[in-house]
């Protein structure tokens, strides 16, 4: 049927301008508006491609008119929504019909036949006139508008305009540096003459930086780098999910800040401000890019649409995307039962949004941001409700130890929440997301946002090193058309970071010489440091010693030995290689060798005393060296040397 009907139109255009092949010419030039896509992007919304056409003789009222197939191929895939598959969400339009004045074509495939000359160039279908068409894939990378009519312009102009093209960018060859589209009409009359066809429909850039931040603002984290520091053994912020007593400078641990990589790289939804549910403002004027006056110096996701038009081929979902630029963090390896928690609302800013050319925000964050909600899906797409924030706060208020609940409060809506909220962690993997409400296109906008771990020591916390991402949200593969896949959508193209590491609560002291032969003993004490007047968490644990070296006689050393009970805080295990001691420390006689203690708390220190037997004659004591563990290395053998300490 689909060949028959392409025929049919192929037809119908030969035989109307079989007459007209010495008529006087139709000269169409193609031109486009180039827009500035991102490098990350999966669904990038290229520049308009517009025909402008002269010449010919405009027919009467009434005829037939002449229909032809115009397609576009990019030089990348195209990624426009099927609205109704396989008709997508492209328009094209004649003479940029203005609101009140737009009829799309909602034939079966798209197609409208037969068309008749109608007052001022207009075509009708039967009294109706239609003056915009569907898009259609014929492949990955090219869409066909189909029966689309031709009524020579004479002396004036017609224009057509192609709107709602996306492209796949990231991944693809288009990463390059530029998009192009090339136009072709199908069995053109014989008079038609089409300039021009090849057109650039866009320039690509990289959109978004991230960083991971100290409190203090510094951009100190790599990929390499091992984070900041805690301890299984110390509470920190444990108490963050239910007091916010604690001032919010401390909780932090650190800050992640996104930051445009060019103006205008995030976008908002469309230019409906995000409190406004309805009346829905629609960006149907088709003579601009992305459907609305430039004038309003607002950057959209959406295309051209109206969502007035007929639910007929999917025509009223055509060209709105599903949410503004949303910023999306993702945590990996965090230990188990670590809390993870983010500020709900990017810090330093106070402006709802930038106006041209200024902004009256501070610090870090010149975009206005909110949390749009816990994102349920690791690609960011699916968001929980109840975390919504819709107003700007300061820094001190965006941040602190609990998620308040802001219903209630004028012009928050129920469910909004400001302060700190928790990540689930599952499997080590949490993510969160947020969406952009306002930014200023004649600046590059930054959002900073606080991130703070919670360690309880009686929970049984794991060790490891946790990293993090930032990229774009929703992250998707598809670079395809889809009925399904949200919009915008982006590839991944982020580095993991070492965010934070918990390390083991122990200390390794090395003795380096003991003995208990020739009429030497060798007595140990292993202090627990931990009780102290500075307000140090007390820890308590055993200790395991490791023997190095032989027994009297060429004896192998003794098995190594863990205490039967730990050493307290604040407590000392003493004992003789001789005798053993106390902590249930059994007798090792005959040792002599060297000697590694390690316990399972910090601020554990030793002391060896060596001295003849009864200590008569002579004795030496040593402290113990402590053998450093930071960045969970341990007397690695790619470590250029190892740190001990006293």
């Amino acid at each position: 049927m689909s060949d028959f009907r392409k025929s049919f139109l192929t037809f119908a255009a030969v035989t109307l301008f079989a007459g007209l092949a010495n008529a006087q010419p139709i000269v169409c030039n193609t031109t486009a508006q180039p827009l500035t896509v991102r490098t990350e992007g999966l669904a990038e919304q290229t520049g308009d491609i517009i025909i402008q056409c002269t010449g010919g003789v405009p027919q009467a009222i009434g005829t037939s008119l002449a229909q032809i197939n115009i397609s576009v191929t990019l030089s990348t895939n195209i990624t426009s929504r099927f609205v109704a598959d396989p008709l997508t969400e492209a328009l094209l339009f004649i003479d940029d019909p203005q609101p009140g004045n737009q009829f799309p074509c909602a034939g079966s495939g798209g197609v409208c036949s037969p068309l008749t000359a109608g007052v001022g160039g207009t075509a009708l279908l039967g009294t109706s006139t239609v003056n915009i068409f569907q898009g259609v894939r014929q492949n990955a990378s090219t869409v066909v508008f189909l029966g689309v009519p031709i009524n020579p312009p004479g002396s004036s102009t017609r224009t057509i305009r192609i709107k709602n093209i996306r492209a796949a960018i990231a991944g693809t060859s288009a990463q390059n540096g530029q998009i192009f589209a090339f136009v072709s009409i199908q069995n053109p009359p014989a008079n038609l003459q089409l300039n021009n066809s090849t057109q650039n429909v866009a320039f690509v850039q990289q959109g978004l930086e991230f960083v991971l931040r100290n409190v203090g603002g510094t951009d100190s984290f790599s990929s390499t780098a091992a984070g900041v520091a805690l301890a299984q053994c110390e509470d920190w912020n444990d108490d963050m999910a239910a007091n916010n007593a604690e001032d919010y400078e401390q909780n932090r641990s650190h800050t992640v800040r996104f930051r445009e990589a060019y103006a205008a790289s995030w976008k908002v939804r469309d230019i409906n401000p995000p409190l406004f549910d309805p009346p829905l403002l629609q960006q149907n004027f088709p003579q601009f890019n992305n459907g609305f006056d430039p004038s309003l110096s607002t950057v959209v996701e959406s295309g051209f649409f109206n969502t007035a038009f007929t639910t007929a081929n999917g025509l009223n979902r055509a060209g709105r995307a599903d949410h503004g630029t949303r910023l999306r963090i993702v945590f990996n390896n965090v230990p188990t039962n670590i809390r993870v928690y983010v500020s709900a609302h990017s810090l330093n800013n106070i402006a709802y949004a930038c106006a041209s050319g200024s902004c009256a925000g501070s610090g870090d964050a010149t975009a206005y941001t909110r949390a749009y909600g816990v994102s349920t899906a690791n690609d960011g797409s699916n968001i929980a409700a109840g975390t919504v924030l819709v107003n700007p706060l300061s820094d001190a208020e965006a941040w602190t130890g609990t998620s308040q609940d802001l219903s209630g409060v004028a012009g928050f809506p129920t469910g909004a929440r400001a302060g700190a909220v928790e990540v689930p962690i599952v499997n080590g993997s949490g993510v969160f997301t947020w969406e952009v409400f306002g930014q200023d296109p004649l600046r590059i906008d930054t959002a900073s946002f606080a991130i703070a771990t919670a360690v309880e020591r009686n929970n049984n916390p794991g060790t490891g090193i946790a990293t993090i991402n930032g990229s774009f949200a929703p992250v998707s593969t598809i670079n395809t058309m889809s009925a399904t896949a949200p919009i915008p959508r982006f590839a991944d193209q982020s580095t993991a970071i070492n965010a934070f590491r918990v390390d083991l609560c122990r200390t390794v002291l090395l003795f380096p010489f003991v003995s208990n032969q020739a009429g030497f003993d060798t007595g140990v004490a292993i202090s627990n440091t931990s009780s102290d007047p500075f307000g140090t968490a007390q820890q308590s644990g055993n200790c395991e010693l490791n023997y190095y070296g032989g027994t009297t006689g060429g004896g192998a050393a003794p098995s190594k030995q863990t205490t039967s009970s730990p050493v307290q805080s604040g407590q000392v295990a003493a004992f003789t290689l001789s005798s053993g001691g106390t902590n249930g420390i059994a007798a090792t006689p005959g040792f002599q060798g060297y000697m590694i203690a390690t316990c399972q708390f910090r601020y554990a220190h030793g002391f060896a005393f060596i001295s003849d037997v009864g200590a008569q004659r002579l004795s030496h004591g040593y402290l113990a060296l402590i053998i450093q563990e930071s960045g969970g290395l341990f007397r690695d053998v790619n470590t250029p040397g190892e740190t001990l300490g006293q």
